[in-house]
């Protein structure tokens, strides 16, 4: 399958749904759809959008070069949930900054300086 629409019509086969029934499902016309799987037309953006809402495990990434698997499954782990995770490490002085609030010194002083503060507006 070299091409967006070959995969796409491939993945609609293997749903067991006819052409009709899917435009019906993902609110796309027939005549948007058809070029697409003829390869005469590129898939854009919004059908594409429309299918993953339908078809939320739908690999995009496949569908677009062909690469990875079909679906994607809950036991992988495609979904970024923690945008921290795309680097791998959060930013150094943030995390020197979390060690140094997680010490009890740090906390008391912090809950001075908020008292105090407070004791100063009452008094104006």
């Amino acid at each position: 399958m070299q091409t967006e629409g070959e995969r796409l019509r491939y993945y609609i086969e293997s749903k067991e749904v006819n052409l009709r029934q899917f435009c019906i499902e993902n609110d796309i016309l027939y005549t948007s759809l058809h070029p697409i799987l003829m390869n005469s037309r590129s898939l854009g953006m919004n059908i594409l959008k429309k299918i993953m809402q339908v078809y939320p495990n739908l690999n995009i990434n496949w569908v677009l070069t062909g690469m990875g698997e079909i679906e994607i499954t809950k036991d992988k782990n495609h979904v970024v949930n923690d945008p921290n995770s795309i680097y791998q490490t959060l930013d150094p002085g943030y995390e020197a900054f979390l060690k140094y609030l997680d010490k009890e010194a740090t906390t008391n002083k912090i809950i001075a300086l908020i008292e105090k503060k407070l004791e100063e507006k009452k008094k104006k």
